[in-house]
């Protein structure tokens, strides 16, 4: 079975969970179901520090990203990579971190310069892997050449944008990828909260459906016609399987996708404590009926021409 990691975006500052008390609640409840990851990043406001503020934060492994392409241009200097990797450490209160991400590509510096940052954190022991997130393939496979050359650590994990509506990186990504040996981690694998919602959800702006959720990001991406008509399909499916709708999402990601093992992993977040601990045991409950997968298949094929790549190429980027 694939990873399974929390997103701890759920811990930023906008998030449901403000309290220590609900934070330790939280985390109780992934520890009681081996959730053993958490994933941060330096962009979401406060997360950073909440989990340096965990009692329990030893018995996580915790990734980060630096901003990159999420931040102003040139964080990601030499200088600003290795003052960043050693500020979130210092934040978030533990030894090492397992994953360093970029979190987008800053194409304003030369790749080699922010290599050599990340070699100087590496060699400081600031984390043990090296991760790359909504890079293109063509992208990772410069970082890779030029880290290899140069001997510094190369990347080992990929953070991508990954769904049932948004598959474009199995064709695009994945050969990359599983060439240089690399795993890859899936974010999103609810499209931003598409797949659990009705179209009067979409219409209401629920969620992040709406100009307040990062300029609506996530409607650009997932809010058109064609994906609507898919979503009314994937409510079907959920009803016939006799699952919820995110249920159907994690376990078709988990049990039916490209990802390969316990390195691969699947990255969800919640809202409140009661969905977490539904989500980590839908992830063990195992392959969806063949129907599922076979109807699932098809909604791909309906939307694939309008669906995303990722929140950066397809959003961030174009805005």
């Amino acid at each position: 079975m694939v990873k399974t990691i929390f997103g701890g975006a759920a811990l930023s500052d906008s998030s449901h969970f403000k309290t220590p008390e609900l934070r330790a609640e939280l985390v109780d409840v992934l520890i009681a179901n081996g959730i053993k990851n958490i994933d941060s990043a330096r962009i979401y406001t406060g997360s950073e520090v909440a989990i340096g503020q965990l009692e329990k934060r030893k018995d996580f492994v915790i990734d980060t990203k630096l901003a990159g392409g999420f931040g102003q241009p040139g964080n990601v200097s030499k200088e600003g990579v290795i003052k960043d990797t050693q500020d979130s450490l210092e934040t978030v209160k533990i030894d090492q971190f397992d994953i360093f991400y970029i979190h987008a590509p800053d194409t304003t510096v030369p790749f080699e310069e922010t290599l050599a940052g990340v070699n100087e954190a590496y060699k400081k022991g600031i984390f043990r892997r090296f991760g790359l997130s909504n890079f293109s393939a063509e992208q990772v496979q410069e970082v890779y050449d030029i880290a290899k050359a140069k001997g510094y650590p190369l990347p080992q994990v990929y953070q991508g944008n990954y769904n049932p509506v948004a598959r474009h990186l199995e064709t695009q990504l994945f050969p990359t990828l599983r060439k240089l040996g690399i795993h890859f981690y899936a974010y999103s694998p609810l499209a931003g909260g598409f797949l659990v919602k009705t179209a009067s959800d979409l219409d209401a702006g629920a969620g992040r459906f709406n100009d307040k959720a990062l300029g609506n990001l996530y409607g650009k991406l997932y809010d058109n016609e064609t994906m609507r008509k898919a979503l009314v399909k994937w409510n079907e499916i959920a009803e016939k399987e006799g699952v919820t709708k995110a249920e159907l999402a994690y376990r078709w990601v988990a049990y039916h996708s490209v990802l390969q093992g316990d390195e691969d992993g699947v990255i969800f977040g919640a809202s409140k404590v009661s969905q977490a601990e539904q989500t980590a045991k839908s992830l063990k409950a195992g392959k969806l009926s063949d129907e599922a997968v076979k109807g699932i298949e098809q909604i791909w094929e309906s939307v694939k021409e309008v669906a995303p790549v990722d929140n950066y190429h397809s959003g961030v980027k174009k805005q």
